[in-house]
């Protein structure tokens, strides 16, 4: 008995696996949800915005500071976080701070808890503003300083429309990519081709709601998108080599486990290969790119691993009694079409034999 063939009389096995973990999953998902926290918190800030062309001083900064934290003391206000941006700090984007530092302008950003009073913050920017005011006149800044102070709440915007039209996306292109798998290889081929998408996209998703991989809110949708792609692309390749033992005459009539046992053995280097290369891809994208798209990269190398296994393990098992049920159904058509051609056969034998003899 050849690898692929002890593989095939596991198939309990592996649907046990994939059923625990989607049942882990859809447990884990309903109680917990996904990890998001890859996600910005919602918060509420006090951004103070410094824009002149001649440079603050060095004590400016530090003035500035000063007045703002007095004003939170005050009002009774504690900041989680703050974030100095100027042209010499390290690169952060404008989106995440909403100012692009230019010339000898900078950023003060003060960020604070989401239940944080409103009243109080708008207490403390009202006090700030006064304060800044008083130190221009003053003179502690220079005359054309602009300084600007507002605050803002910060809260992660829903997806829910966009995630459910990548999700019918998504089903139409399985759909699609089924269709043509079926005309060109067969029904059985698209049957174990459906089964084994909707159980890629399904794992992926039962495998981040039990890991508590922090993601992206529309991630697990784009990573589920993945793995189905992935999925029938991998699939194609066995599926166009069972089309070729199909063909060749000292193959064709080979039984169902011994013709997808062939293919798998044939075809198994290519199927890791791709899913090697893709991964390593994910993962030297993950090291290069900045942590925002790391942060998609380096959790979409796992597609790559739940499609090898289903592809090396659960396709090719689930492939065999498909096989062989469309084979014998495959088999009876013939034989009732031969069958039905030979009684056609002796009619018309007949109708010659009583026109001659009449």
């Amino acid at each position: 008995m050849n690898k692929p063939a002890r593989t095939f009389k596991l198939f309990p096995v592996w649907i046990a696996v994939s059923a625990v973990i989607l049942l882990a999953g859809i447990v884990l998902f309903a109680l917990l949800g996904f990890n998001t926290s890859a996600e910005r918190p919602e918060s509420k800030t006090v951004d103070v915005s410094y824009n002149v062309s001649v440079a603050l001083a060095p004590d400016g900064e530090e003035t500035l500071e000063e007045i703002c934290e007095t004003a939170f003391e005050q009002n009774g206000l504690r900041y989680d976080d703050k974030t100095l941006l100027d042209e010499q700090s390290a690169p952060v984007s404008s989106t995440q701070t909403g100012f692009t530092p230019t010339g000898a302008g900078w950023l003060l950003r003060y960020t604070f808890a989401a239940d944080t009073d409103d009243a109080d913050l708008a207490a403390a920017v009202t006090a700030i503003r006064t304060e800044v005011e008083a130190a221009l006149g003053a003179q502690t800044f220079p005359a054309a300083a602009e300084v600007n102070v507002s605050s803002h709440t910060l809260v992660n915007q829903s997806m829910n429309e966009a995630i459910w039209r990548g999700a019918v996306g998504l089903a139409v292109g399985v759909v699609v990519a089924l269709v043509y798998v079926g005309l060109r290889f067969g029904a059985g081929a698209a049957v174990t081709g459906l089964t084994m998408c909707v159980h890629d996209a399904l794992l992926t998703l039962a495998f981040f709601a039990i890991t508590r991989i922090p993601v992206y809110s529309f991630a697990p949708l784009l990573f589920a998108a993945i793995a189905a792609v992935v999925s029938v692309a991998l699939w194609l390749v066995r599926c166009a080599k069972l089309r070729d033992i199909a063909k060749e005459p000292a193959t064709a009539s080979l039984p169902a486990g011994d013709a997808v046992g062939e293919a798998c053995a044939a075809t198994d280097k290519t199927v890791l290969a791709i899913s090697g290369v893709l991964a390593a891809v994910f993962a030297v994208c993950a090291a290069c790119i900045p942590v925002g798209g790391a942060l998609i990269a380096a959790p979409a190398i796992a597609c790559f691993a739940l499609t090898a296994y289903s592809s090396m393990l659960f396709a090719p098992a689930l492939h065999v009694p498909v096989k062989a049920a469309f084979d014998r159904l495959k088999a009876k058509r013939r034989r009732y079409a031969g069958k039905t051609k030979s009684e056609k056969s002796r009619s018309d034998k007949d109708a010659s034999a009583e026109k001659i003899s009449g």
